[in-house]
């Protein structure tokens, strides 16, 4: 049975996400160097950002933009986060769980901050940005406004542990919450509210 033509390219996307969780799983053993933290880090993009972006991609596809270049530059801007954040992990990694807990406050602070409310409405509504860019500007500036929606979870998750498969679940069902169903826009006041009992969690 063929899948319909508007549907591939999503189904495309939860595939991806499906194998970017296999290898996650499999490259959570090795972390030390950068290269394996990145390519962990590329699977971890792919499994956790890429099933709260089908909605957008079929808005652009739907408005006659490419939906495959969208997604490029989407993920573009995620994978060059890679560094960053393999440094944030080293860091926390040494620094004991003092600082661990501090990150993960810092995340919950955000939450609530005007920049994240700014960054998730704009992200939860692209047609503008969509109907004033090409696809891969309209990617690249959503995945911009992703990363300013998603950077203090990441961050937590970090924190949290990179290695865990069960936080990296947790943290991607809050940014699937947040970003494409309707509680989306009073989830922040919770997930602050989880993030500080998991610095607390942390610190004792």
């Amino acid at each position: 049975m063929s899948v319909p033509r508007r549907l591939r390219l999503p189904v495309a996307l939860v595939a991806l996400a499906l194998a970017g969780w296999v290898v996650s799983a499999v490259a959570m053993g090795d972390m030390a160097s950068m290269a394996s933290f990145l390519w962990l880090w590329v699977a971890m993009s792919a499994a956790m950002m890429l099933p709260a972006v089908v909605p957008a991609v079929s808005l652009a596809e739907r408005v006659g933009r490419s939906g495959t270049a969208f997604v490029g530059g989407y993920f573009a801007v995620w994978a060059m986060t890679g560094v960053a954040a393999f440094e944030a992990t080293r860091v926390l990694m040494s620094a004991g769980r003092w600082l661990a807990a501090g990150a993960i406050t810092a995340a919950a602070v955000y939450q609530l901050s005007p920049l994240k409310d700014a960054c998730l409405r704009r992200c939860r509504s692209p047609l503008g940005l969509l109907l004033r860019r090409g696809a891969l500007g309209a990617g690249l500036e959503h995945g911009v406004l992703c990363l300013g929606c998603c950077w203090a979870l990441m961050l937590a998750l970090l924190a949290l542990g990179a290695g865990s498969l069960l936080w990296m679940a947790a943290v991607a069902a809050a940014i699937f919450v947040e970003k494409v169903t309707s509680l989306g826009p009073r989830a922040s006041a919770p997930l602050a509210v989880g993030l500080l009992g998991a610095a607390v969690w942390v610190a004792l």
